[in-house]
């Protein structure tokens, strides 16, 4: 093994130790108690839907107080908020004049434990705002693309977008 094999190993092997100190607890409860998400959507969904699919399913998971697990739910702690930004072409998810919402019969085009391509993005979207979770368009974003009245969901002012990011504890980007 030469020297850079070695070193690898070594930072692995630090990496495996530390890991497996913390009780397989990756991250803590912010200071106040309250965890606040912001998942922020910028990729086109008309395009590639898969990044739309896995932040709403995402979404949905963090506001459960239960996941499945190898067929049994387990208990965990909910978020206390997800908001999922939407911003660029990602606003083209709540869109009412896309290929979306226009077709007759909406197509199923995420995977989901039940498999390949079984929900729609219209089924995950009414999932998620169900749920608890709400949905803040970039203004810019959605006016660029004509967008006045969304399926989900209203345009944020710019306060509201400072003070979103400013006070997430946690922010996730597809």
């Amino acid at each position: 093994m030469n020297l850079l094999s070695k070193s690898l190993f070594a930072a692995v092997l630090v990496s495996f130790v530390v890991l497996a100190s913390t009780n397989n607890v990756l991250a803590e409860p912010s200071v106040n108690g309250a965890e606040e998400v912001v998942i922020s959507l910028n990729t086109d969904p008309t395009r590639d839907p898969e990044p739309a699919c896995v932040a709403l399913q995402i979404g949905i998971n963090l506001l459960r107080d239960a996941v499945p697990v190898g067929g049994v739910d387990v208990p965990v702690t909910p978020a206390d908020a997800v908001r999922l930004f939407l911003t660029i072409g990602g606003v083209e998810l709540v869109n009412p004049d896309n290929n979306i919402y226009k077709r007759a019969k909406p197509k199923p085009v995420c995977d989901t434990p039940a498999g390949p391509q079984t929900a729609t993005l219209q089924q995950l979207l009414q999932g998620f705002v169900a749920s608890g979770g709400e949905v803040v368009l970039c203004p810019l974003c959605a006016s660029r693309r004509g967008i006045t009245d969304p399926v989900a969901g209203s345009a944020a002012n710019a306060e509201q977008i400072h003070n979103l990011f400013l006070f997430a504890d946690k922010v996730i980007t597809f």
